[in-house]
């Protein structure tokens, strides 16, 4: 039961304002559940009136937190259901929710028995962190109610429509989640995290501030897509349950088991994922937390470089990107106490010929091509000065040819140029 993309200061439940409250009833006109049916010459077309209504009664009730309301919507036939459904109510009400609709998608109705299946649309936004809402889809069933004048959903679930289509969770969509806010962070956190919310959120908090004073805005694009989305708000997962990790493609390391973190990228719609997005999270994974506050910090600093720099970094090589994290990571830390990564002076020893390619950094020496990442910028922005890391981001974001790119703006080879940062890092650490 996908939803898409993931106030509470204390508590779980964050009353909507007015204001929102007011914008979100104007959007969900006519979505009430006490709609008389309309009747046609057309059977399936007063189905799908039907169901079309009973989905904005839903939407209508995660907004205003209804469970009367919500309950309402489902067949109450299976007790099981029903009360995962409830959960997953529970878990929306404390998110700070803008736009939320559902909709039935037109002819995708097909019968089952007495009932029907339909592909429907979610739009979900977390207001003050998502820069638009995030579109998913799904194929729920629908019954029809005793008296047979409305049609309820009986079903979220169409395993071979979701394996077939991919599954698009989120962590309100799996099990049970806490949520807390700090400045400018929404923590997603378990039963077995959420004691450690203080910490992560704090962590972030800083951290944003850190990232944003090192990292310039660029100018936005004919697109809108460059540049610094509005709101800037940043989302966090802190996560024990492995379910939404299982559900993620395009890790940075083949090991679920061995990630500290990642930045998740939210496209506004799910089944595009080049297309726009509508927000970058950051994933911690728990153990981290286990490691002090200096390893938390850096971490922490690392995937916010992702998403402060967002679209503007999605074409650019990940010896670049990376490199930027690294580099922007250590910033805050004194020269004397930046620790290199294990294994990166045995990795050049070996031999190192050019950068990194992508798939190096999902490799065994993933490590150690980090390091080599990091001190290419650090020789970068030592020789050529700061801006010039941005202007070498910039210079690849639309997928240009990266030898080119480089020998323009610093007039020597990407091998010339690992050679140098190679050069730079063994002075340094030895």
């Amino acid at each position: 039961m996908p939803t898409g993309s993931t106030d509470v200061h204390g508590s779980r439940l964050r009353i909507v304002s007015a204001l929102l409250t007011a914008l979100v009833a104007t959007t969900l006109a006519a979505c009430g559940g006490d709609d008389p049916p309309v009747s046609t010459d057309d059977p399936e077309a007063d189905v799908a009136d039907a169901v079309q209504r009973t989905l904005r009664q839903r939407a209508r009730a995660i907004v205003e937190r209804d469970p009367v309301r919500f309950e309402g919507t489902l067949a109450p036939r299976d007790g099981g259901f029903v009360a995962e459904q409830q959960r997953y109510l529970d878990n929306l009400g404390q998110l700070p929710l803008g736009v939320v609709r559902i909709d039935l998608v037109e002819d995708s109705l097909e019968q089952d028995g007495e009932g029907y299946w339909g592909v429907v649309r979610v739009r979900l936004e977390l207001q003050g962190y998502d820069a638009a809402p995030v579109m998913t889809s799904d194929r729920w069933r629908f019954a029809p109610s005793r008296n047979e004048r409305r049609y309820l959903i009986s079903s979220t679930t169409d395993a071979g429509w979701e394996a077939e289509h991919g599954p698009q969770p989120q962590p309100w969509d799996l099990g049970d989640i806490e949520v807390r806010e700090g400045p400018g962070v929404l923590g997603i956190f378990d039963a077995t995290t959420v004691a450690n919310a203080d910490v992560v959120i704090s962590a972030v908090s800083e951290a944003r501030f850190e990232v944003k004073g090192i990292v310039p805005d660029s100018p936005a694009g004919p697109d809108n897509r460059a540049g610094r989305a509005e709101p800037d708000g940043v989302v966090v997962y802190t996560l024990a349950d492995p379910a939404f990790l299982e559900h993620l493609e395009g890790l940075p390391v083949s090991d679920p088991d061995l990630l500290d973190g990642a930045t998740v990228q939210v496209p506004r719609n799910a089944t595009d994922v080049d297309g726009p997005v509508a927000s970058y999270r950051v994933l911690l994974s728990p153990h981290v937390l286990d490691q002090g506050s200096e390893v938390l910090d850096r971490l922490v600093r690392h995937e916010l470089t992702h998403v402060v720099l967002g679209d503007r970094g999605r074409e650019a090589p990940l010896w670049l990107t990376e490199g930027i994290a690294e580099y922007v990571s250590v910033r805050p830390i004194a020269p004397a106490e930046r620790r290199l990564q294990t294994g990166a002076l045995d990795l050049v020893a070996a031999g190192v010929n050019d950068v990194p390619s992508d798939d190096d950094f999902a490799g065994s020496d993933a490590e150690g091509w980090y390091a080599v990442a990091w001190w290419v910028c650090e020789y970068v922005a030592a020789t050529y000065g700061e801006p010039v890391l941005w202007a070498l981001v910039d210079g690849l974001a639309s997928g240009t040819d990266v030898q080119s790119v480089v020998f323009e703006q610093l007039g020597i080879t990407t091998s010339e140029l690992v050679e140098a940062g190679i050069g730079l890092m063994r002075r340094t650490y030895g």
